[in-house]
């Protein structure tokens, strides 16, 4: 099985490593009564002597692991019950026992003097019953990832007894995709908007340590990826990158981290996500919502048994992405949940406000992450394609990029080489400046902390150096000087003249000249501009006056202004208002 970063299998393994050996045959009958013991030695058809549970459980362990007898034994198992054994021998001897339950349960629990009165092995017992009452298969719980989880097992000395399967453990066989009319292929995206954020944050750090809806929306023009922010968010402080309450960057980590080339940045963040348990996949469902207390699920646990289950499909090909969680379903539906708490979680469902407690809404919980963790951060991330059957239609297909399946291997994934082609920064003489996608990550940081932000294109982004944007800088600690040096490097060129001068008058005299968004409001005679100047409630409105009976009003103020002379009996036409009809 694949080890992800920051996983610890649990539940499977190497059956000669000590950690990963079962009980044997005569331990696991030491734990059981002298009535289950004698059914057991019933089915068998074998007669035990007269002892304690220790001395009964020798003598027919003894006996159950005869060959011929056991041969025999299993040769008679009902069909399912057979089914039952070789899932859990084909799964190196142990399943969990939620799984074994749901798929070939129950198995009634119930003390000495019930089993004995209603006989459940010879009343319509299920195939896992049938297991247990002839003692083929015992229970314990184990340590796994998710704490403490009982298994339904094969003693050791009696699953090296058993004929050799053909088949190994079940795996996920989700079916190939066809048709797909649109692809969303996956880019390193993620680096750009890492740069993105990161500026944004250094220039003007959050007031809480999070990112509000507003500051949110005034960065998505920037963004390619605009609904990953909260994971770049979350990965910056998993790293340190953004430490203390207020998300504002360490200057230290964020160079360390800029100063990588693409794909090792890249790298780092997909590692980080793998590993931590500050991001909950689940959390971020859009539908779902916790309906009391916090997530219930591990959010490492959650997010590593899917990663295992991607690991079992060729990447490079087309899947089909509901069959892919149906794939699942069937074969570990308690992967996040290992106790089988389908009735505990108290999860609702935001749509249409139902709570969703119970096995049968595994598809809108267990179903949505895998969707979300597919769709969001593995695409986000560069570790897989989308597809879907038309431009508005839904996601129906992935297929994995080698980068994912690089993610079980210690060292940093490297794909082949490609040249950074005009990668240098352009400087125009009027102040735009064009920084390519493809420029250094560290380039675009500096250049991003001391011009104003004007647009994103698919492989460019545009600046423009501004009084307030070098003002700004000058505050971080950002002098003209090093503007001066990083513009220069960045271009491969001297600064033209214009900037050059610029650049140089703003250090010497600061801000020369600013354009304001001012409305010009005109009344019909000149004592009505007199009034409105005069008058307490409205003179604060009136910014500057062009003439006998013309102002100007900060566009900001225009309705105040409006309702101050309403007060005075006198009525103002609203900006772009030119007659009373209802739209």
């Amino acid at each position: 099985m694949t080890a992800w970063p920051g996983f610890v299998h649990g539940s499977t393994g190497d059956q000669d490593h000590p950690a990963h050996r079962m009980p044997t045959l005569a331990v696991a009958l030491q734990d059981q009564d002298p009535g289950y013991l004698r059914i057991v030695a019933a089915l068998w058809g074998l007669d035990l002597r007269r002892g304690s549970a220790a001395m009964l459980a020798g003598e027919l362990s003894r006996a159950m692991l005869d060959p011929g007898l056991l041969s025999e034994i299993i040769d008679g198992l009902p069909p399912l019950a057979y089914a039952a054994l070789e899932a859990v021998q084909r799964n190196e001897g142990r399943l969990p026992l939620a799984d074994l339950t749901r798929k070939y349960g129950p198995l009634r629990q119930m003390g000495p003097g019930r089993r004995d009165r209603e006989q459940p092995w010879r009343n319509g017992p299920s195939a896992l019953e049938a297991l247990w009452y002839r003692g083929l298969i015992a229970r314990s719980f184990l340590d796994t990832p998710a704490g403490p989880q009982e298994f339904g097992y094969i003693p050791d000395d009696l699953l090296a007894q058993l004929p050799a399967t053909e088949a190994g453990p079940e795996t996920i066989t989700p079916k190939p995709a066809t048709q797909l009319e649109q692809v969303w292929p996956t880019a390193d995206w993620a680096v750009d908007d890492l740069v993105t954020l990161l500026a944004a944050l250094r220039r003007r750090p959050p007031a809480a340590n999070s990112l509000s809806a507003e500051r949110v929306e005034g960065l998505v023009p920037f963004l390619h990826q605009p609904t990953s922010i909260q994971l770049l968010v979350s990965c910056l402080v998993e790293k340190g990158v953004l430490p203390g309450d207020k998300l504002k960057p360490d200057p230290e980590a964020v160079r360390e981290l800029l100063d990588s080339n693409r794909c090792d940045i890249l790298d780092r963040l997909r590692r980080t996500w793998t590993g931590t348990k500050r991001w909950n996949d689940l959390a971020h469902i859009p539908h779902l919502r916790v309906a009391q207390g916090g997530w219930p699920n591990d959010p490492l646990v959650s997010r590593q048994a899917i990663l295992e289950f991607l690991g079992q499909v060729a990447p490079g090909e087309w899947w089909d992405l509901a069959g892919f969680i149906q794939s699942v379903e069937d074969i570990r539906p308690f992967f996040q949940r290992p106790a089988g708490a389908f009735d505990s979680w108290y999860l609702q469902d935001t749509r249409t406000g139902a709570f969703l407690r119970g096995l049968g809404h595994w598809h809108a919980v267990e179903g949505a992450l895998i969707h979300g963790l597919i769709t969001g951060p593995l695409h986000w991330l560069g570790m897989a394609d989308l597809g879907s059957t038309g431009s508005d239609g839904p996601i129906v297909a992935f297929r994995l990029t080698p980068a994912f399946a690089a993610l079980s291997r210690p060292v940093s994934f490297s794909p082949p080489s490609t040249p950074e082609i005009g990668a240098q920064v352009i400087l125009r003489p009027d102040g735009l400046i064009t920084v390519p996608r493809l420029a250094p990550p560290v380039v675009r940081y500096q250049i991003a902390r001391f011009c104003a932000w004007e647009a994103r294109g698919s492989e460019v982004y545009q600046y423009r150096l501004t009084p307030d944007s070098l003002r700004a800088a000058s505050e971080q600690g950002l002098q003209v000087g090093h503007a001066r040096a990083i513009l220069s490097s960045a271009s491969e060129t001297e600064l033209p003249q214009s900037l050059s001068r610029a650049l140089d008058r703003w250090a010497e005299r600061g801000t020369e000249a600013r354009l304001e968004r001012l409305l010009v409001f005109r009344v019909g005679q000149a004592a009505v501009l007199e009034e409105l100047r005069t008058n307490r409630a409205t003179n604060r409105f009136v910014r500057e006056v062009l003439g006998p009976t013309s102002a100007c009003v900060a566009e900001r103020d225009w309705r105040k202004l409006c309702e101050a002379a309403a007060r005075l009996g006198i009525l103002i036409e609203p900006p772009g208002h030119s007659s009373g009809e209802a739209p």
